[in-house]
């Protein structure tokens, strides 16, 4: 079924089976609950403690963001809601040596050969899929599966998850509208360069905690919010003001499941990263991040090889509110204020950088 379907199709499958599986085996007992079907959508299919499409775990084709969906798929299926000791331990190995191989050989976010770094459009799905994750394997790791018992996927997903946090704090815009939010380049982008806003004014106000969420075209709002919610501890710290069922986990609105579940995971107690990760986080393709008082610039220098539809330039001026993402450094970033503090991120392609002042 999966191999004929598109890739949108696809991860709407995958991602019901995951928003069913938390809706049904909540925190902290990760036991089976009645749910009634009272959600606002005509697609539902019955609530009956299984996944509603076991039928797309199977398989091993698809984007890298799929791929890690179906690991979290298989794990809540063999481990949870059909139980099976032969093949849970199976899906688990697999499952570590999938999030070990980003770690060692591959880069972040990258599987095979096929890279989406800091894709902020398919951001979502693989919140999703690692925050599903980041239940389960507490939940293998703490007794809640009396026939296995293992941490080796706990903490390799609370390493992914440092190792993106601390990616993402490269990128943190520190003042004016968008304040809080992340901009960096990466695959998947979709758009064109943009100016925001354009033209630009001579100055911005920052943004103040508590307002509502500014939308722009360049990032990803579920990402953000999970950056703050990790950067912060809670709910609460989150700068912005949400729709008032943005938290809530919604089968009929798959984009904003991985912020439900970050939200429960806090909540329950269950901690978002290990502090400090296990190692420096590493990319494909080498990111060089340059920060300005009152800006940012962040460029991969040699490419995102095996990155589809790739932005490779990204700018910031947090005086005037403007920002851009491109694949050519067009439009060109503004003239920075005062000293720079540049950060290059490891690869596992090797990139001879050259010294830049431009992104």
């Amino acid at each position: 079924m999966a191999q004929k379907l598109g890739d949108r199709q696809t991860n709407w499958y995958l991602g019901r089976n995951t928003s069913y599986f938390h809706l049904q085996y909540p925190l902290p007992h990760l036991i089976c609950v009645k749910v009634l079907p009272s959600f606002d959508c005509k697609d539902l299919t019955p609530f009956t403690c299984g996944l509603p499409y076991p039928e797309m775990i199977d398989g091993s084709g698809g984007t890298p963001n799929q791929k890690a969906e179906r690991v979290a798929n298989r794990i809540a299926c063999y481990f949870f809601t059909n139980p099976d000791p032969k093949k849970g331990p199976d899906a688990y190995h697999d499952a570590v040596k999938f999030f070990t191989d980003q770690a060692t050989a591959t880069g972040h976010q990258c599987v095979g050969k096929a890279d989406e770094a800091l894709t902020s459009t398919h951001g979502p799905i693989w919140w999703r899929a690692v925050m599903s994750l980041r239940i389960t394997s507490w939940g293998i790791a703490n007794g809640k599966v009396s026939w296995f018992k293992d941490d080796a996927l706990e903490t390799s997903i609370q390493s992914w998850i440092q190792w993106h946090w601390q990616l993402s704090q490269l990128g943190e815009i520190q003042g004016g509208p968008h304040k809080w939010k992340v901009l960096l380049p990466g695959a998947r982008w979709l758009g064109k360069p943009f100016l925001f806003p354009d033209p630009p004014p001579a100055s911005a106000k920052d943004a103040t905690h508590g307002e509502r969420y500014p939308n722009d075209p360049m990032t990803d709002q579920v990402s953000n919010v999970i950056y703050q919610l990790i950067k912060t501890g809670t709910v609460a710290g989150v700068p912005w003001q949400l729709g008032k069922n943005f938290w809530n986990l919604d089968p009929c609105f798959l984009d904003r499941v991985g912020a439900a579940l970050a939200r429960s995971a806090v909540e329950n107690g269950l901690k978002l990263g290990a502090h400090p990760a296990q190692a420096p986080p590493k990319l494909h393709s080498q990111l060089e991040v340059e920060r300005y008082a009152n800006g940012h610039l962040a460029r991969f220098p040699c490419g995102l090889a095996g990155a589809p539809d790739a932005s490779t330039r990204a700018w910031a001026d947090y005086d005037n509110g403007c920002m851009s993402l491109s694949a050519d450094g067009n439009p060109p970033a503004p003239t920075l204020k005062g000293p720079s503090q540049t950060t290059v991120v490891d690869s596992v392609l090797p990139c001879k950088l050259v010294p830049t002042t431009s992104p």
